[in-house]
């Protein structure tokens, strides 16, 4: 009776544990497609007709500059999957800027983080890209996620598998000496 308690119990531990893995502190209003939400590169050419519109946009942090009372938070665009997280990829959507009203630590909200927003468009800005003008969406923002850094994977280099070393022990066809 012990031992079937004690393997229901570390069953449910499990079980528990694997739901709580699973569950993250993600705002709905970030995770949740966002219907009529233009894209960035539509409001870009059309912003006029876009103004207060709510859009549901994210990407990769260029940059973050602290104001007053504000920061405005610089970020190159990409598709969103299912949770509202870029996909980042050679495909950018465009460059948007993020008015966020409160103060982000720009040690924490660095270049190259991940990051999803919800706003509503303000205007457009003209800013300096190289050598060109570039005109960049500007949205007042409503809900913010910014995404966990990502772990580079470690790749192992092993030996490939015909590789053979003479001088391992282990080698299953090593001779084997047999007295007579």
């Amino acid at each position: 009776m012990k031992l079937t308690r004690a393997v229901v119990h570390s069953g449910a531990v499990a079980l528990m544990l694997s739901i709580t893995a699973c569950s993250t502190n993600i705002p709905i209003e970030i995770s949740q497609p966002l219907e009529g939400s233009p894209g960035v590169g539509e409001v870009r050419n059309h912003a006029d007709a876009f103004r207060s519109t709510r859009v549901r946009w994210g990407g990769v942090i260029l940059g973050t500059e602290n104001g007053q009372d504000t920061s405005r938070v610089t970020v190159v665009a990409f598709p969103l999957d299912g949770d509202g997280e870029p996909r980042v990829s050679d495909q950018s959507t465009g460059r948007f800027i993020a008015v966020v009203d409160e103060f982000l630590e720009p040690l924490v909200y660095s270049r190259d983080r991940e990051i999803t927003f919800t706003g509503r468009v303000l205007n457009t800005e003209t800013q300096d890209v190289g050598e060109f003008a570039y005109e960049y969406p500007v949205i007042q923002v409503e809900q913010y996620y910014l995404w966990p850094e990502k772990v580079e994977p470690v790749y192992v280099d092993y030996p490939p598998y015909w590789w053979y070393d003479p001088w391992y022990p282990y080698y299953p066809y090593f001779p084997h000496h047999h007295r007579h």
